[in-house]
C-alpha cells in the first residue's frame, strides 16, 4: 500500500500500473526503474490520498479501479442517527442491531439449505430417486426451514418498522451534526489550515449529547440537543478560527439553516445573491440632486436593487420622495440600529431585507448589520456572536 499519494503519481509506477509485465517461465516480473522485479500471483496494489478531489490522468482512471471512501452528508447522518438513539434509546438500536443480525443469518441459512439441496439432487441416482428416503427427509427439512424463516422475517419487518418510526424521532439531531461536519470541512476553502477529522468531530458531537439536560419529553429532548449540539461545535471550531473567520462561519451556519427551512427569515436564492455580489446597473446615472452625499457606486448598486421583488420603488423613493430622510438615514454613525424612511420601515420586521439597503448604501457597516441579522435571527444567536473564543468547549 502506498499512502498519503499527491496530485502526481510516480512515473516509475507506470509499468505497475499498466501491467507490463514479462514472463519468464513460470514467473511474472516488470521493470520498476532499472531494475526487474518478481510479481506474485497474489500481488495486489493499493494507492490511498488523503485529497478531497483530486484530478489524475484519464489513463490512471482507466488502469485502476477507483474507491470513494469519502463520507456523504446522507451518509454521516445515518451514522450520526445510529450513535444519537445508542446513547438515548441503548435498548431500541441494540433490538435493532439484533434484527439486522437475525436477518442476515437467516439470508446465509437459506443460501446453504439451497446449495445441500442442489449439491443432493446432483449426487442422486436419477433411477432410484424416487426411494431416497434421504433426499425426500431432506426435501422436508428444507421446506420447513423456509417457511419458517419467511414467517419470521415477516414479523422482523414489521418490528423493523416500528423501530424504525421511533428512530426517526432522533432525525432532527442527526441532520444538524451531518450539516454542521460539511459546514466546518469547507473552511479549508478559506485557510488551509483548516483542517478537521470526523473522529474529532464526532468527539465533540458525542460530548455535547452528554451535556444535554434529561428531558422525558422526546420533541423537547431533541431540540434540545440540537440547540447545545449547535453551540458546542461552534464553540470548539471558533477557538481555532481567526476573528475575522468567524463570523464566514457563523454565517454559512446561519444561510444554511435558512435554507432549509429551519429559520423565520426566508431563504430567497435572488436575494442571497445580492447580498454576496452586489452587482452594479449603470444605465441610469445618479441624480445631481443625489452627488453631493450619495456615491455613484451606492446609486448604482440601487439600480440592481430594484430589479428584486419588493424593492422596484426604492430608488424613486429616494430620489424623489424622501432623498432628504433617506440622507439622515445614510448619516447614522450605525444606519443598520435605525428605521429606513416612508414604508420601507416594515423592514424591521425583515432584517435580511434590510441588510441588503445596508449592503447598497452603506457597504461599510454590512459585516455590523450581519452580526445583527445573526443575533436576531439564530436562536440563542446573541450568544454565538458574543462567543468568547477562549472558553473551553471540553
Amino acid at each position: 500500500m502506498i499512502e498519503a499519494l499527491g496530485q502526481e503519481i510516480d512515473a516509475v509506477l507506470d509499468p505497475l500500473l499498466s501491467r507490463a509485465f514479462t514472463k519468464k517461465g513460470k514467473n511474472k516480473f516488470v521493470k520498476l526503474g532499472a531494475e526487474e522485479c518478481e510479481v506474485g500471483n497474489t500481488f495486489k496494489l493499493y494507492l490511498q490520498t488523503k485529497m478531497q478531489n483530486p484530478h489524475y490522468k484519464p489513463e490512471i482512471a482507466a488502469q485502476c479501479t477507483i474507491i470513494n471512501f469519502i463520507v456523504t452528508e446522507s451518509g454521516l447522518e445515518d451514522q450520526l442517527l445510529a450513535e444519537v438513539v445508542r446513547k438515548e434509546k441503548p435498548e431500541l438500536e441494540q433490538t435493532r442491531d439484533d434484527l439486522v443480525k437475525q436477518q442476515n443469518e437467516f439470508e446465509i441459512t437459506l443460501a446453504r439449505l439451497e446449495e445441500e439441496l442442489l449439491q443432493n439432487l446432483s449426487d442422486a441416482d436419477p433411477a432410484t430417486i424416487l426411494e431416497n428416503f434421504a433426499l425426500i427427509e431432506g426435501l422436508e427439512v428444507t421446506k420447513k426451514t423456509s417457511t419458517t424463516i419467511q414467517e419470521q422475517q415477516v414479523i422482523a419487518k414489521v418490528t423493523e418498522k416500528t423501530i424504525a418510526k421511533s428512530r426517526e424521532v432522533y432525525r432532527r439531531v442527526a441532520a444538524e451534526g451531518a450539516m454542521l461536519y460539511f459546514l466546518l470541512i469547507k473552511l479549508c476553502i478559506v485557510d488551509h489550515m483548516y483542517q478537521y477529522s470526523l473522529e474529532s468531530f464526532n468527539m465533540y458531537f458525542n460530548k455535547a449529547i452528554e451535556r444535554t439536560e434529561l428531558n422525558d419529553d422526546d420533541n423537547v429532548r431533541v431540540l434540545d440537543l440540537v440547540q447545545v449540539i449547535r453551540f458546542n461545535i461552534y464553540q470548539w471550531v471558533a477557538r481555532g478560527l481567526f476573528e475575522r473567520h468567524k463570523q464566514i462561519f457563523l454565517s454559512l451556519l446561519t444561510f444554511r439553516l435558512m435554507q432549509k427551512g429551519q429559520l423565520e427569515a426566508e431563504y430567497n436564492s435572488a436575494q442571497m445573491q445580492f447580498l454576496v455580489y452586489c452587482p452594479l446597473t449603470t444605465d441610469t446615472p445618479c441624480p445631481p440632486s443625489l452627488k453631493d452625499w450619495l456615491p455613484e457606486t451606492a446609486w448604482y448598486s440601487i439600480q440592481s436593487l430594484i430589479k428584486l421583488d419588493g424593492f422596484e420603488q426604492f430608488s424613486t423613493h429616494l430620489e424623489k420622495e424622501a432623498p432628504r430622510r433617506f440622507q439622515d438615514w445614510y448619516n447614522y454613525l450605525a444606519p443598520e440600529t435605525e428605521k429606513l424612511p416612508l414604508d420601507w420601515k416594515r423592514l424591521e420586521s425583515l432584517p435580511f431585507q434590510k441588510m441588503l439597503v445596508t449592503r447598497c448604501l452603506r457597504p461599510d457597516r454590512v459585516t455590523v448589520a450581519l452580526s445583527h441579522f445573526i443575533a436576531k435571527t439564530l436562536p440563542s444567536g446573541k450568544r454565538f456572536v458574543e462567543c468568547d473564543a477562549t472558553s473551553s468547549a471540553e
